[in-house]
Parts: structure tokens; C-alpha cells; sequence
């Protein structure tokens, strides 16, 4: 039975909460099986809509006629221009070399291998503690000094402050320091302090209350990772850093969340788009793309559903004819694949010219007018993402164009029929069912073998029959969805949809529940069935909550706002990077990290904690978030869909709004 109970909620589109329910026609008597833990406590969220103020984000600009053949170092004058050194570092003494030298309050310092020094007279006096009441280390690699009379000291192991009164802190790993061996400093006029690594810089903002540390590393910031020199704009920005790989700028650019998502949509309808379904692309270059391909993908349905739902929702908020323009096309794009295989309801995973498909082996077979190729074995993924786009863009697009309604209304008719009717199993084409096609009661109550699957194929049925029953006002959808509660528990078996502990958790399907989530949630009125809903995913979401998943909490938050994240959402949603080209960022070696114990579900070594999305690799959200490492070089680039969703859901229900 149930172990707590919650009100059933529904976040309106003006941000309002309304209590929405309607008497439960669940039989006397029956009881939901399984039990959960109680929830977490509840979150001190804003009022909503929380204002969005604008925002910099961190980008890697062009330098342009300034070579880092020879140079030993970089300085920007009072007129922001570039100057390159090639001078030889001075030696304090033959045979030790003056690797840093400033002037801070009135006093001279500098640093080489074997100390720190001060300036007296024309002497040079060497600190004598190290350690304890000094630097780190003997060797000094940099030196800067701040507004309050502070003298911060770069070395190999962390960084070291003297304070105006003379004393010391360090700063490494354990303080939230990504990289300890520092090869330069630089303060801006906010205090705030850049260094540069022997793997990538970093942006220190020590008199920040939230994020303190930004880690720039790899070529999504920086020409190479190795950080001879650095030097600031008088403003403070833009930053200037002499690489291994030449010399690199990093600009702050305004920026709003709006803007970055007029940014991707206008790149993925020019360059994601192939026979209208959504698609990551490769480019020619990643600096100077001037041409790019679309490869074909086992996801190229459940990646162009993001794209209508995300589009579907924009246009619901701000009745853009652009937003309703580019949605259509996706869903006529989801459409295709719905009917390349010429059997109802049989879905292709993707479609390809003949000259292309008839190469590729068995899984691709000829459309009955042979125009195409149509790769078989759809998974339950497709189907989770075609059933998103049913809803999203019937709530806000089709409902109000008869000729969009009638389409939409057979497609989801053709698919829906074909799954109950083969017992809610996909067959394909051989008259077998597809590998992970399955959402049938025997398969979901008598086979150990599914039995991780099972909470989350039953929440995947429900809301299938919920959406269809919804767009066609068909009875039997209905029937159907009653029938796999009352007489095969499906409603028990959504409590524990994420069954998976965090350490070893199946990213894909937290994404996967996320999309079947978001539109039941919406559709059950039920108050007992809503009931039992909002403890299924409010416990799924505990497990998702350290990811500050913008798509997860703003599908929880629409039913359970105060217990979902909605201030790390708006962060996650400002980190994630408006360039979606995915360069390698390597976490591995940082000092601030500490890996679990246990091993991803591929072997792989992951972390403890989630970093920012600046910092790491983000693609979708179906991948591993604590993976500390990934990438490519650059040409493979995002469609940017993944961002777009949340952001768009997130202005629909008003958890968020651009300040005007």
C-alpha cells in the first residue's frame, strides 16, 4: 500500500497551481502493492515564474594576427591591444630564473624554483616558511594580487593567498581547486582570479556565495590544454592564454536563455535537419564548417520527438508561427517513419535512399514503393518518443487544425491498434516481436528476465493508452489502460519504475521514464491512480535529483513543484553550452573529484558527485552524467534538441520567465 499520499497538482500555464481531480473508478478495495519511502523534504523555491536575469557564458573567440611562434609571454594594454614577449625569463641569480614578478601594495615579489622573494632595498629576501605560513611549495609559478591587499602565489601543488594581515591560506583540490599545478595567475578588477594550468584554466571567484570554480579545458575553450602565459582585458574580460596550441581568447558573452534557444533552433533547422527528422550532424571543420552530413541513427525518432515536443510547447507559450512551422515539420518527419514499413503501426527506427539501405544488410528493408530503405527491430525508445509527440503536438498544434488533428488522430490510431492487438508487443516485419518491443503482462509480471523493465514498460503502456485515448476519444484505449491496472498491476509496478540504485544506474532509462512521465502526468485526473502517479515519479526523481536534470525536475515540478529543484534546473539550463559541437574534455586527472567505487553498467569509472554542464560533455539524456570524461574533436555536433525541451517546458508551465 501506499505509504504517504500527495495532492494531486497541475501547474497551469500561467505558473498558477490548481487542484485538479475527479472521484476514482478504481474498484472498492483495490491496492496499489508495492511501497515506497517516504519523499524527500520540500525545496524553498521561489515564487514562480522564477526571472531568469541575464547571464555570461564563456566562449572560445577567434585571435587574429598575432602568432606564439617564439613567445615566452602575453600582456593586453590600457587599449585592450594583444603584445606578445619573446624575451628570455630575467634570473634572479645565474642559473635561477625569475618565473614570476609583481609589484602588490608598494612591495616588489617574485618567484622561482626555490622560493618566493621580497624585494627590500636592492636585496631580495626569501620567505622562509613553506607549507605552514607560506606557499605551498618552494617553487613559484605565479604570482597576482587583489583589490584587498591579498598576494596570491601560483605553484605546482595549489595556490597560496597572504592576506593584507600577513596571513596564509592554501587553496587545492579539497577546497574545489579542478587543478592544482598552477603556470599562471591573473586578478580582475572584481578580484576575481584566473589561473592557468598544465591542463586547462580555471576562473576562481572567491567571493561568489554560489558556484565558485569554472574549469575551461579542452578545445572548447582553449587552443591546448597546457597554459604558458595568461593576461586580461582592463575590464577583466576577455581572458588571453599562450597554449601549447597556440594563442586562445575566452570572451563572456551576455546571453539569456531565450537567446541561446533562437541560437540552436535556427542551427538545427539549418544544418540537423535530413528528410525533416532531427539529427546530430558532422562537419567538414569544426573551426570553419563550410559543409556537413547527417548519418542515419537507431534514435532518429525518439531524437525528432524531442524536437516536436520542444517546438509544440514554444509554440503553446508564445504562439510563434516559426515554433508551430518547425514542429510540423518534425512531426510529419515522425509521420514517415510511422508508415516506411507499409505495415500499421509499424515503426521504422530510420529510413534511407535505396542506393544506401539496400548496403547496409537484413535490418534494412525496401518501403513498398521501394523510395526508401527502413531499418527494422524499433525498440521501446522509438515508441516512447513518437507517443511524446502525439501529445505534445496535439495539446498545442493539431487539436487546432482539422487537417493536422485527422493525420494525427490515424497515425496514433495505426500504432496504438497494432500494439493491442499483438498482446502490447511491436511485431515486426517477420511476424517476430522486435527485441525490446515489449510492454505485455507476461513479460512484465512472470519473466525474471524483464524484471528490471517492468515498472518502467507498464508506465510506458499507460501513458501510450492515456495519450491515445485523449487525442482519438476512442473507449477501448481506455478499456485497455484499466484493464493492465486492475488485472495486472500495472499501477503497483510504476511505484518502483526506477529500480536501479544510483551506482548502477541505466541513464537511458531515467530518460526513457522522464518522456512516458510527462504525459500521463498531465492526462490522469484519477485522484486515487493520480495519486499513486505523483509517488512514482517524485521517488524517481530522488534517485535523478543530484543531476539538476532541467528536463527531469520541470517534468516533476508539474505535479510536485515544491519538491522539485527548480533553481538547479535554471542552472543546468545556463551551463549547458549553446556551441554544441562536442570537443573531448577530459576530468580524469582533477584534484577536486572523487570516483565511486562501482563501475557504470559499461565498466566504465564514474564519479560521485555531477559536474557542470559547462565542464563536461553534454549530448542527450540518455547519457551518463557522471562520466568524468568524452568527446570528440569538434565535427560531430548536437542537433541541441535536449536543450531546447526543458527550456520550452519550462516557460509553458511558468517555472521560468526572461526578464524584459
Amino acid at each position: 500500500m501506499l505509504t504517504w499520499m500527495v495532492s494531486a497538482m497541475i501547474l497551469a500555464g500561467s505558473g498558477q497551481v490548481v487542484t485538479e481531480s475527479k472521484p476514482s473508478w478504481l474498484p472498492e478495495g483495490h491496492r496499489v502493492l508495492n511501497i515506497v519511502a517516504p519523499p524527500a523534504a520540500e525545496n524553498k523555491n521561489p515564487e514562480l515564474p522564477v526571472v531568469v536575469e541575464p547571464f555570461f557564458e564563456h566562449v572560445r573567440g577567434a585571435v587574429e594576427g598575432v602568432s606564439a611562434e617564439g613567445a615566452t609571454g602575453i600582456s593586453v594594454g590600457a587599449d585592450g591591444q594583444l603584445a606578445v614577449s619573446k624575451e628570455p625569463k630575467p634570473e634572479l641569480r645565474p642559473g635561477e630564473t625569475i618565473n614570476a614578478q609583481i609589484e602588490a601594495a608598494g612591495v616588489v615579489w617574485c618567484g622561482t624554483d626555490m622560493g618566493l622573494y621580497r624585494k627590500e632595498g636592492n636585496t631580495w629576501k626569501r620567505h622562509e616558511s613553506y607549507g605552514v605560513g607560506g606557499p605551498l611549495a618552494t617553487k613559484i609559478t605565479a604570482l597576482a594580487h587583489d583589490a584587498q591587499g591579498g598576494l596570491w602565489v601560483g605553484t605546482p601543488i595549489g595556490l597560496s593567498l597572504m592576506k593584507a594581515d600577513g596571513t596564509w591560506t592554501q587553496v587545492q583540490g579539497r577546497q574545489g581547486m579542478p587543478y592544482e599545478d598552477v603556470t599562471a595567475l591573473a586578478c580582475d578588477p572584481n578580484d576575481n582570479l584566473w589561473i592557468g594550468t598544465s591542463c586547462g584554466a580555471i576562473l576562481y571567484k572567491p567571493g561568489e556565495t554560489g558556484r565558485k570554480w569554472f574549469y575551461r579545458q579542452g578545445r572548447r575553450y582553449l587552443p591546448g590544454d597546457h597554459v604558458y602565459a595568461l593576461a586580461l582585458a582592463p575590464t577583466g574580460m576577455p581572458a588571453y592564454f599562450l597554449t601549447d596550441g597556440g594563442i586562445g581568447k575566452i570572451d563572456a558573452v551576455p546571453r539569456t536563455l531565450l537567446e541561446k534557444a533562437d541560437i540552436i533552433e535556427k542551427r538545427l533547422n539549418e544544418r540537423h535537419r535530413r528528410l525533416g527528422m532531427v539529427a546530430d550532424c558532422m562537419l567538414d571543420n569544426a573551426d570553419n564548417p563550410t559543409s556537413h552530413k547527417i548519418h542515419d541513427n537507431d534514435n532518429d525518432g525518439l531524437w525528432t520527438a524531442y524536437h516536436v515536443a520542444a517546438m509544440s510547447l514554444c509554440y503553446g507559450a508564445t504562439k510563434n508561427e516559426a515554433a508551430k512551422a518547425s514542429a510540423t515539420e518534425s512531426m510529419h518527419a515522425l509521420y514517415m517513419l510511422q508508415n516506411a514499413s507499409g505495415v500499421p503501426g509499424l515503426v521504422a527506427r530510420s529510413v534511407l535512399p535505396p542506393e544506401i539501405g539496400s548496403t547496409k544488410g537484413k535490418q534494412w528493408q525496401p518501403t513498398p514503393d521501394g523510395s526508401m530503405y527502413w531499418k527494422s527491430d524499433t525498440s521501446s525508445d522509438e515508441i516512447d518518443g513518437h507517443y511524446l509527440a502525439f501529445y505534445t503536438f496535439y495539446e498545442h498544434v493539431a487539436q487546432h487544425d482539422e487537417a493536422e488533428k485527422n493525420l494525427l488522430v490515424k497515425q496514433i490510431r495505426k500504432l496504438t491498434d497494432h500494439l493491442v492487438d499483438n498482446d502490447y508487443q511491436l511485431i515486426d516485419w517477420h511476424g517476430k516481436r522486435t527485441k525490446w518491443g515489449f510492454w505485455d503482462p507476461k513479460s512484465m509480471n512472470e519473466s525474471p528476465m524483464h524484471a528490471v523493465e517492468n515498472g518502467l514498460n507498464s508506465l510506458q503502456m499507460l501513458s501510450f493508452l492515456k495519450v491515445a485515448h485523449h487525442v482519438t476519444g476512442d473507449r477501448k484505449y481506455e478499456e485497455h489502460y484499466r484493464k493492465l491496472i486492475v488485472d495486472h498491476g500495472y499501477l503497483s509496478n510504476i511505484l518502483v519504475a526506477k529500480k536501479s540504485f544510483p551506482d548502477s544506474n541505466n541513464h537511458s532509462d531515467d530518460q526513457l521514464g522522464y518522456v512516458a512521465w510527462y504525459p500521463i502526468l498531465q492526462l490522469e485526473t484519477d485522484s486515487k491512480i493520480r495519486r499513486t502517479l505523483v509517488t512514482g515519479v517524485r521517488r524517481h526523481y530522488e534517485v535523478v535529483r543530484p543531476e539538476q536534470s532541467s528536463f527531469y525536475t520541470f517534468v516533476t515540478a508539474t505535479v510536485a513543484p515544491n519538491q522539485s529543484d527548480i533553481l538547479g534546473a535554471i542552472e543546468n539550463l545556463r551551463q549547458i553550452p549553446t556551441d554544441r559541437r562536442l570537443w573531448v574534455q577530459t576530468n580524469s586527472p582533477r584534484a577536486d573529484i572523487e570516483f565511486s567505487p562501482i563501475a557504470n553498467r559499461f565498466g566504465k569509472r564514474v564519479l560521485t558527485r555531477v559536474l557542470p554542464a559547462d565542464e563536461r560533455v553534454f549530448q542527450k539524456w540518455n547519457a551518463d552524467p557522471y562520466l568524468p570524461d568524452g568527446g570528440h574533436d569538434g565535427r560531430l555536433e548536437d542537433d541541441g534538441a535536449a536543450y531546447l525541451l526543458p527550456y520550452w517546458m519550462g516557460r509553458f508551465h511558468g517555472f521560468i520567465a526572461e526578464k524584459q
